[in-house]
């Protein structure tokens, strides 16, 4: 991995289609990932790294967070109409920004919202930190397009160096 860096002022981690499938058998997956990024940028010390991750690690109160909690993580994922398993991918993604925030890489770790779907580009949406953005209704909510919009900025223009954000409406 390290060969691919040179040159890069930015690099980006995403799930490909069958992380999150190999992430419920194997919640491990996130997290040696992380690790691995981190290793091959030691010898790359400026190039950063971002890191989409998931909302299940977002504090839904002070100190509470639903990725802790097999009861609201169980509830939310019923809420939202995805399979109960893929809460061991939830963990995974909460267990990859542990390993991130034990570094001192410059790292972010993006925490969209609970609800991202394909929608409208709006260009109007609000950024938090360690708890969700949530619209009138209570809903943490954003389009993919947003989201993409948040995710560029980020990478043009740091502003949660060593740190997560998040993003809503």
């Amino acid at each position: 991995m390290a060969g691919a860096l040179p040159g890069l002022d930015v690099l980006i981690s995403s799930d490909f289609p069958d992380t999150v499938r190999r992430s419920i058998a194997d919640p491990t997956v996130y997290a040696t990932a992380a690790r691995a990024l981190l290793k091959a940028l030691e010898s790359h010390p400026r190039t950063r790294l971002i890191v989409i991750g998931g909302a299940g690690s977002l504090e839904i109160e002070p100190g509470v967070v639903r990725a802790d909690s097999d009861e609201l993580l169980h509830a939310a994922l019923d809420r939202l109409g995805l399979p109960r398993a893929y809460a061991s991918a939830v963990r995974g993604h909460r267990d990859a920004l542990d390993v991130l925030r034990t570094s001192n890489r410059l790292w972010t770790y993006f925490s969209p919202a609970e609800e991202i779907a394909p929608g409208e580009r709006t260009g109007r949406f609000r950024l938090g930190g360690d708890q969700p953005v949530l619209d009138a209704d209570g809903r943490s909510r954003i389009s993919v397009e947003d989201a993409a919009v948040a995710l560029i900025d980020e990478a043009e223009l740091p502003r949660f160096v060593q740190r997560r954000f998040t993003i809503g409406y």
